[in-house]
């Protein structure tokens, strides 16, 4: 896949970091519930029963922090699939609401996220008007954008390298 639009150090730092939780918490966690059911169950070890739920709480928030990273991570990837598939450096909310299925609110609070902690570079949200994701030039002529003029209406259209699309001004076709 073509991750242009990732930072891979973030990406795999936080990649690191959420199995770290995951399993780490998700070991302790199942040691703090055998020892809660182990409460439940003997009389004798019921007096240990609070000292085991108040041990799993720290621990189960651990895992579930890793869960939460490891869903972040991999909406930076269906992203990225996004934005490496647009033509014309120009995704819409309402494009990317269609494509994921979610909420164009969800989807706008998503990509601040994604934007505030490094896991997305090379595009910019833009939320005034209708709101979309500006994509850069990306690495030099192979992947980026030129403007295209069309030979009907002399119209300007922004199109990626190698790629084909309409004119945004009279609908003919138009390749770079």
């Amino acid at each position: 896949m073509n991750d242009q639009y990732l930072s891979k150090k973030v990406v795999s730092k936080e990649a690191r970091k959420y199995r770290f939780r995951v399993v780490i918490g998700g070991i302790v966690s199942v040691f703090f519930l055998l020892g809660i059911l182990l409460g439940i169950t003997d009389e004798d070890l019921r007096q240990y029963f609070f000292t085991y739920v108040l041990c799993l709480i720290p621990f189960a928030l651990l895992w579930f922090s890793g869960y939460r990273g490891k869903r972040l991570t991999e909406t930076a990837n269906r992203y990225n699939a996004i934005f490496a598939c647009d033509r014309d450096g120009y995704v819409t909310i309402a494009e990317m609401a269609k494509q994921t299925g979610k909420d164009p609110d969800t989807i706008v609070s998503e990509l601040e996220r994604l934007l505030d902690k490094g896991y997305l570079c090379g595009c910019t949200l833009l939320k005034e008007g209708q709101p979309c994701v500006v994509l850069s030039d990306g690495k030099g002529n192979e992947t980026g954008f030129i403007q295209v003029q069309c030979a009907s209406c002399g119209g300007t259209t922004r199109l990626r390298v190698g790629s084909s699309g309409r004119c945004e001004y009279c609908g003919r076709e138009l390749k770079t």
